[in-house]
């Protein structure tokens, strides 16, 4: 098969990154109170040879671990308040700090550069995850291009062929890629059997490339039956997981963490709640 249409097809990931400047992949709505817990800084080797860097929210009284990958050109640290949230749940969150972030000092913004880069980062975070957190239950979770790395870590297949882990246990979308022309096949999802919590909003638009939020909603659609639950916020844009606050963010977090306990954990009530999540201004589908 030729490459060309490939890389056409990840060119095209740009698009999906369009909205998302310094100024705004990177806004954070105001913390009513300091983060009880911020990150480290990791510094790893990649088989590519490069420096992989990892942001680590470590949980004191740790349960679980989950893999995060950020929007494209933007930053784990834009995520501070929900990843440090999970951190206090007790998942210790590992986000790797991608070639493509306006933060990474060796910033390589090339659609195919960002796509290959992030698998083997993610690769490298997961890898870490299993070396230092041995036994402990493994979720992915991401937002935007993120979420389309997340997706295929639990399972989906992109022209990248099969590359998932079988540690994963469940994976939480925020605003998931859609179907990226020459990367994402009518069969992609076909393969994620895993749990999924997809999060979008009705006003998540990214013009040029998913000009109908309803594009993000491809994977829950086209997935296997089972353990599968969608969330649409109102009135909620591209940039939810970063700016939610107030009420909206608390849904997130109880939302995630119900999410969290079910399906790393194995805990029963969880799964009931999360199964029964109901909110003013939130439409839920399960499948």
């Amino acid at each position: 098969m030729s490459m060309r249409p490939v890389l056409a097809g990840l060119a095209g990931l740009l698009l999906l990154a369009a909205p998302i400047t310094p100024a705004v992949a990177l806004q954070v709505a105001p913390v009513q109170q300091a983060a009880a817990i911020t990150s480290t800084r990791l510094s790893l080797p990649a088989p590519d040879g490069r420096a992989v860097l990892l942001d680590v929210w470590t949980a004191p009284d740790e349960r679980g671990v989950v893999v995060f990958s950020h929007g494209f050109g933007g930053a784990p640290e834009a995520y501070q308040r929900l990843l440090s949230a999970w951190a206090q749940h007790g998942f210790t969150v590992i986000a790797p700090l991608h070639v493509d972030s306006q933060k990474h000092p060796n910033r390589d913004a090339t659609g195919q550069v960002a796509f290959v880069t992030r698998l083997v980062d993610l690769g490298v975070a997961r890898t870490e995850a299993a070396r230092t957190h041995p036994d402990k239950p493994l979720i992915v979770a991401g937002h935007s291009f993120g979420s389309l790395m997340s997706l295929i870590e639990g399972g989906a297949v992109t022209v990248a062929g099969p590359i998932g882990d079988p540690a994963v246990t469940g994976v939480i979308a925020f605003s998931s890629a859609g179907n990226i022309p020459n990367v994402v096949t009518p069969d992609t999802y076909r393969t994620l059997d895993g749990p999924l919590l997809m999060i979008t909003g009705d006003r998540d638009l990214v013009p040029g490339f998913a000009d109908d939020w309803r594009d993000h909603r491809i994977a829950f659609n086209t997935s296997p039956a089972g353990d599968k639950t969608l969330l649409i916020f109102s009135d909620a844009d591209h940039q939810l997981p970063g700016t939610a606050d107030g009420e909206r963010f608390d849904q997130i977090v109880q939302a995630t963490e119900d999410f969290l306990d079910a399906y790393a954990l194995n805990d029963a009530a969880a799964r009931v709640r999360l199964q029964t999540f109901a909110a003013e201004g939130v439409t839920v589908e399960r499948r």
